[in-house]
Formats: structure tokens, C-alpha cells, sequence
């Protein structure tokens, strides 16, 4: 059985998101800041009467902070029975992956391997098969 991914681009690297936990995409207006937390949090921004944690996904992969500028893309996930704001790049389509199209022997570069769970060949490129989940995980353990 076929899988839609949304197929985006995050530090130079295409990426591909499940569309089941895709809430929608958001150009994000405003971010406050949020005091000694953790790097990987840009901040907060407000979306439809609800305040969303904006997660800095460059600083996941490179340890460098993004300058979150005003219009920055936004992938909004529902994790936990909370929702998030994943920065990106910039968003290209949403395509069917087949299994057969995944990749078990190509594996994500180590900055990657703690966020992709794996690749697959899309139009005859690699596309790294990002877990949502994955890169909110520390925020989950902290509010538990």
C-alpha cells in the first residue's frame, strides 16, 4: 500500500513527510521568543486562536539556530494531542511512495539518522523519510 508524502526542502535536503500526521502548511507571522529553552525551540506563534510551539528543524540537524523570519514556511504536525510548527525551506508537492520505492539499504547521513527513518528513490532522487515525532521527541518528554 501507497503512502502520500509532502516532499519539502530543510537545510539544502529534500525531505519527505508523512501527510496522515500534516495538519497544514503556514506562513508563520510573528514568533515570540521563549526564554532559556531548549535550542531547538524558534519559539511560539499564534494560529487560529491557538498558541503552536515553532521547532527550529535546522538547529536539529546542524546545531546553528535559523533567523525565523517573518512569512517563514511552517509544517504543522499534530504529535501527542499537541501541535507544532516544523520550519522548512520551502515545500515542493505531495507524492505516493510504494514500498517498494523505500530504501533499506541507503540510510540518512549521521547528522540525519536521529530524525529520518529512512530514504526513498522519488523521480530518481533520495528523499529522506522524516519522523515527525522524532523531532519534537525531547519537547514530549519534557512536558510529561
Amino acid at each position: 500500500m501507497d503512502s502520500l508524502y509532502l516532499i519539502a526542502h530543510l537545510n539544502g535536503a529534500c525531505v519527505g513527510i508523512d501527510s496522515s500526521a500534516i495538519e497544514s502548511i503556514v506562513h508563520v507571522q510573528d514568533v515570540v521568543p521563549v526564554p532559556r529553552c531548549d535550542p531547538s525551540i524558534a519559539g511560539l506563534f499564534a494560529l487560529r486562536s491557538r498558541v503552536l510551539t515553532l521547532v527550529d528543524t535546522q538547529y536539529l540537524v546542524t546545531g546553528i539556530r535559523k533567523q525565523v523570519e517573518k512569512g517563514a514556511l511552517a509544517v504543522v504536525v499534530e504529535i501527542a494531542g499537541h501541535q507544532y510548527g516544523l520550519l522548512v525551506d520551502r515545500v515542493e508537492d505531495v507524492v505516493s511512495i510504494l514500498p517498494g520505492q523505500i530504501e533499506d539499504r541507503v540510510k540518512p547521513a549521521a547528522e540525519w539518522a536521529a530524525l529520518a527513518k529512512c530514504t526513498a528513490s522519488v523521480d530518481g532522487r533520495l528523499v529522506m523519510l522524516l519522523d515527525p515525532e522524532s523531532l519534537v521527541q525531547g519537547q514530549i518528554s519534557l512536558a510529561a
